[in-house]
This record gives structure tokens, sequence and C-alpha cells, in this order.
């Protein structure tokens, strides 16, 4: 008969081992899902029987929706109340607005969100947060929006590019980064904004006096289509507003992309200046365009060069006619080219800005058949004009 201790601890070694199955071996009569050789339920350790960390090969994250709670935080301290939200998750997106604690609530599906939170002049600000490791599906998010600015800038996408196939909604993820310059002052900023004149970004363009030097060059990338355009200003208008347009669609083939970042002051869209709104003229007078270019009324795409005979200096202008309520308004903007290998100039609305029905705006000349930016000349400090009938104005950039 065995001693009483020596059957102590068979009792004791046979009670371990029968726990150790029913948690976590493959015996268990309470089977668990597997989800990718993750047990979901039902483990009180991180460590599988292997000293492996469970952790470290769990899917993406524990919980198919959570609940997030996001706090907008005031410049000043304390709930900022009625902000937008534009928030995205892996498979939809929405906008919110924070009550009047400054608290807004969702549920979101996957592992990571992106949230976009304006307030009214307020600097935009961007959040990606990891929901990798949440282990009880709810999340509680802070943001401390930042302090005030002093000029909107609205990034817009148009959803009626000339392939229809390629249009797409509203509400596009665009990228920017912007440099400000005032006097010897120079902000620089970048995030992601909402396409959109409801979504503006604000930022620090301080003001500068009349003789010292500033400028505000934007560059944005849409997400949706991966094209790119420029503004680059100089002139700071009274409404604080600037207005940058995305190309609508993407096309590998252009050759040439002409891009018009052209708004009046003091309105945050820009002119309708509708299709067919490049013109192009040589030594022997208009130069037909209309089997080379595609747009879709603010940015146009050179499906090939055959308008640009070589040896000839080719002038490009801009058409406003279409725009019958800009009639005595102030006209602020610019124009951006860039051709096929990436390569951009900008020229900005200058000299008299002041838009009279019917007038055209003379801004680059392709010099001699040129098939890259390098050809490509800018005109600056270049007035409205009525009447244009040649390349003249290309003698002067054209060598």
């Amino acid at each position: 008969k065995a001693p009483v201790m020596t059957r102590l601890w068979i009792f004791l070694v046979v009670a371990l081992v029968s726990m150790q199955l029913a948690e976590g071996g493959g015996f268990s009569r309470r089977r668990k899902r597997n989800y990718g050789g993750y047990y979901r339920g039902g483990m009180s350790s991180h460590k599988s029987n292997y000293g492996l960390d469970l952790r470290k090969v769990a899917p993406r994250c524990s919980y198919k929706k959570t609940l997030v709670r996001i706090v907008v935080e005031g410049p000043k301290g304390g709930g900022y109340p009625n902000a937008l939200i534009s928030l995205q998750d892996e498979k939809q997106m929405g906008k919110i607005h924070t009550d009047r604690n400054g608290v807004a609530k969702a549920v979101v599906k996957g592992c990571k969100i992106s949230l976009i939170v304006w307030g009214k002049n307020l600097q935009t600000t961007y959040e990606l947060v990891s929901l990798k490791h949440n282990k009880i599906g709810k999340e509680t998010i802070y943001v401390k929006v930042k302090s005030r600015c002093n000029y909107l800038l609205h990034l817009d996408q148009r959803n009626d590019g000339p392939v229809s196939e390629n249009d797409f909604d509203e509400d596009t993820y665009i990228q920017y980064q912007y440099v400000a310059k005032s006097g010897g002052y120079k902000e620089a900023g970048n995030g992601i904004a909402v396409s959109g004149s409801e979504n503006p970004i604000c930022i620090n363009w301080k003001p500068f006096a009349d003789g010292e030097k500033g400028s505000l060059k934007v560059q944005a990338v849409s997400q949706s289509t991966a094209d790119t355009n420029v503004l680059h200003i100089t002139k700071q208008g009274d409404d604080k507003i600037a207005v940058l347009n995305i190309p609508s669609y993407i096309d590998d083939s252009y050759k040439f992309l002409i891009c018009i970042n052209v708004w009046a002051a003091g309105d945050d869209d820009l002119i309708s200046i509708d299709s067919g709104f490049l013109n192009a003229f040589n030594s022997m007078g208009s130069v037909d365009l209309s089997n080379s270019v595609d747009d879709d009324g603010s940015c146009a795409w050179f499906k090939d060069l055959d308008a640009f005979a070589d040896g000839e200096n080719t002038l490009l202008t801009v058409d406003f006619s279409a725009y019958d309520e800009g009639d005595g308004e102030t006209l602020e903007g610019n124009a951006y080219i860039q051709d096929c290998n990436g390569k951009y100039t900008t020229v900005e609305v200058t000299g008299d800005e002041t838009y009279t029905e019917g007038f055209l705006w003379p801004f680059a000349c392709i010099c001699d058949g040129a098939k890259d930016i390098r050809g490509v000349k800018v005109l600056k400090n270049q007035d409205f004009e009525y009447s244009i009938s040649d390349n003249s104005k290309c003698d002067s950039v054209c060598h």
C-alpha cells in the first residue's frame, strides 16, 4: 500500500494535468473557435503551453466592432462643442459632431481608424488611431485642437471628369503640405483633409507689409487618383481664402497636365470656366486643340503634342467667357503646368486682376514645340486682354 505522501503527490500531479488540458489543450470539452491560431474566449493567460506570446500571433484586433468615444479638447482646455469629425475605418467613412461637452461616439469596424477634426477658425487636426491591441471592444480617443489660425484653404476634387467610369464620390481624402512665408517668418505644415468647400483647412499665414516678401505654397495629392496640384501665390486677399482643385481623374498617357486654380475674391470655390477653357495661338493664329485635349472644366490633359509644331512657339491662354458673373471682380490664384515626368511650374494671376467678361489670360508659352517642362516658360504679370491673335508674347521668353 502506497504511503500517504506518495498518494498525495499522485493526486496533485493528476489534478494539475487535468487543469492544463482543460485550459489550453486540444482535449477540452469546450472547444473554442480558431481565429488564425488565436483561440477567442476562455484564455486566462496570454502565454500558450509552449511559452508563445499569443498577442504577437493574434489577428489585427480582438473585436470586429469597436465603440470609440472621441473627446475633443479646445485650445484653452475643456470640451470643444460642435466640432466636425470626419471618421474613416477600414469599411466606411462618415461625419459626426461633438456634443456640448466635446464628446462624440461611433461604432467602427476593423483595427485602425483615421479622423480629422475641424472647428470654426481652428487648425485642422489629423489623427491615425490603432485598435490593434484593444481587448474590450471600447476605446477612448483624446484630441486637442490647435490654436486659432487666420487663413482658410479649401481643397476640392471634382467628380465630373471626361472619363465617366473613373468618376468617384465626394469626400475624398487628400494629402497636403504647405509652406507659408511672411517676411522673415515661415510656417510649414502637412496632413490629410477631406475634399469639399465644407471642410477647409485652417492655417497660419501671417500678414506682411507692403515691400515685404510673402508667399503660400501648397501641394496636394488625391488618395483616390494620385493626381497632384500645386498652388503658389504671393498675394494675401482680404478674404483670407485660398482654393486648390485636384484633377478629377488620372490619365497615365497624358503629355501635359494644366490646372487653373482661380477664384473670385471672397469666394470659397473655383470659378466655373467650363469645358474648352484652354486656347492656344502660334504665329499663324489660333491653334485647334479639340483633338489633343480633354478637360474637366478646371484641369486639361494633353493626350498628344501634335498641336505644338517643332520650331514654333505656342501661346497658352485661359478663356473666362463662361464666367458671366465675374465682371468687375478681382480674381486670385494660379495656373499649374506638369509634364509626364512629374516636373511642374506655376504662374500666379497678377497684373491687372480686375476681370471683364470675355477677356483672356495669357499665362505660358510652349517654346519650339517642347515635349517636357523644360520648354515651358510662364508669363508673369500679364493683364487680362480682350483680343489675342498670335504668339508675339512668347518672343520675350522663348529663345
